[in-house]
C-alpha cells in the first residue's frame, strides 16, 4: 500500500464521495477543510501520520480500494 497522496485538500475526486459515504458526512467530491480535519482524526487514532490527505493506506482504513 502506498503513502503517496491520491487526493489533496481542495481537489475533487470520486474517492472523496466514497469516504463521505463511509463516514456518513454530507457533501460532494471535493476534499474540503472539514473532511480533511475529520480524516486527520481518523489517521491519528489509527497510528498514521495525520496529514488529512487521501492515500492508499488511509483509504484502506475505510475499506475503499483504489482499483
Amino acid at each position: 500500500m502506498s503513502l503517496v497522496p491520491l487526493v489533496l485538500e481542495g481537489q475533487s475526486d470520486p474517492l472523496v464521495g466514497r469516504v463521505r459515504q463511509v463516514l456518513n458526512v454530507p457533501g460532494g467530491d471535493v476534499l474540503d477543510r472539514g473532511l480533511v480535519e475529520l480524516v486527520r482524526g481518523v489517521q491519528a487514532r489509527n497510528g498514521l501520520d495525520a496529514h488529512g490527505e487521501l492515500d492508499e493506506v488511509t483509504l484502506g482504513l475505510f475499506d475503499i480500494s483504489v482499483l
